[in-house]
This record gives C-alpha cells, sequence and structure tokens, in this order.
C-alpha cells in the first residue's frame, strides 16, 4: 500500500537491519515495556514473533520512504549511516502484535523519522488497509503511556478515541516514576455502530 511519501510492505526477515536500528536505541524505544535490544540478535528475535510464519493472524508492516518520492520535499533527518531518508529506506513498524481478544495496533518509527508526519500518515494507511484485510473485526485498540505525548497526538489524529486510562499498570524501570499509568484507545470501523443501531 502507498500514501503519498510513504510504502507500507509485509515486515520481512529482510528488515531486520531496520528494525534493529530503531529497537537498539534506547531514546526511541523508552516508552516501551519491553526495552531496548542490546544485540541484532535480539531485534531479529523480536521482529520475529511479528512475521506472518509465526503471528499468521497478525498484520505488520514495514514503514518505507517510497522510492519515487522527490527526496526535496522530505527534510533529511541525521540517520547517522541508516537509511532512513533514502528512498526505500525503512522508517518504522506498524501493526497489530495480538489479534485476542481485540487486536492491538502498535507503531515505532526511527528517531532521526520524528517530527515529520510520517507515523499519522502510516497509521491512517495501515487502519484503512486493516478494515480491508480483516472484515472480521470490527474495532482495534491501542495503548500508550499517560506522558507519551506524541503517540496520543497520532492515535488522536488517526481516529482512535480515549475510552480508559489505566493508572499504575506497568513498570519502566528506566523511566521516573517506575510506575506507569496506559491510556486505552479504540478506533471502530466506519458504519459499524450503524449497522449495530439499525
Amino acid at each position: 500500500m502507498q500514501t503519498p511519501r510513504l510504502e507500507l510492505v509485509r515486515l520481512a526477515e529482510h528488515h531486520a537491519p531496520g528494525y534493529h536500528a530503531i529497537w537498539s536505541d534506547p531514546i526511541a524505544t523508552r516508552w516501551s515495556p519491553h526495552g531496548c535490544c542490546t544485540t541484532f540478535e535480539d531485534s531479529k528475535k523480536w521482529m520475529s514473533e511479528l512475521l506472518l510464519d509465526v503471528n499468521p493472524r497478525g498484520e505488520n508492516y514495514a514503514v518505507l520512504l517510497r522510492s519515487d518520492i522527490n527526496l526535496s520535499d522530505v527534510p533529511t533527518p541525521g540517520s547517522e549511516g541508516v537509511t532512513v531518508g533514502s528512498p526505500g529506506g525503512f522508517l518504522g513498524w506498524v501493526g497489530t502484535w495480538k489479534s485476542e481478544p481485540i487486536p492491538e495496533v502498535g507503531f515505532i518509527f526511527h528517531r532521526s523519522a520524528w517530527g515529520l508526519g510520517f507515523a499519522t500518515e502510516a497509521l491512517n494507511a495501515f487502519v484503512q488497509l486493516y478494515w480491508q484485510s480483516k472484515p472480521q473485526f470490527n474495532s482495534v485498540e491501542a495503548y500508550c503511556d499517560s506522558k507519551n505525548g506524541a503517540s496520543v497526538n497520532v492515535l488522536r489524529k488517526c481516529g482512535f478515541e480515549l475510552v480508559e486510562s489505566i493508572p499504575g499498570d506497568y513498570v519502566l524501570s528506566w523511566m521516573e516514576p517506575s510506575l506507569r499509568s496506559s491510556l486505552r484507545f479504540r478506533a471502530i470501523k466506519p458504519d459499524t455502530e450503524s449497522r449495530i443501531l439499525t
């Protein structure tokens, strides 16, 4: 699937270097209970749980910069040798890392790609793709830390609504305070509510 600047392709083993570039960064991963991966093998193992042969009900995509994009339209990120800002560069991941009881959406992007609207563009596209590819589901949910303002903004821009605030439900040992609170968001498939009411 393509958007004006991005291409979403099924996450595959050859995306491991781009995935590791994100998951080895303690700042990019600071909001994740998993925390950063210290080795390439750690990242590869973590990513393997999202691949289709292991997670057949999941929908997981690499978010790439379109190969035909005019790079003058995209600010050049300081990627320290990672091809994030190059055509076809691995910007991040978006997908459903679990499907039961309600599919849960997650996303993460390379730090040098932050602030450019890529997460919103990718998540919007993913949700539309998800409704088409998984017609059996009428809603998806997403969780984020109550202090993770960037993710909250992305979720709201993509039509997710806050349904629950969960105080003190998980721990991030590297944060202060370490006991964290989650926000649960939900997006409903268009026309689902009207079909239920009629």
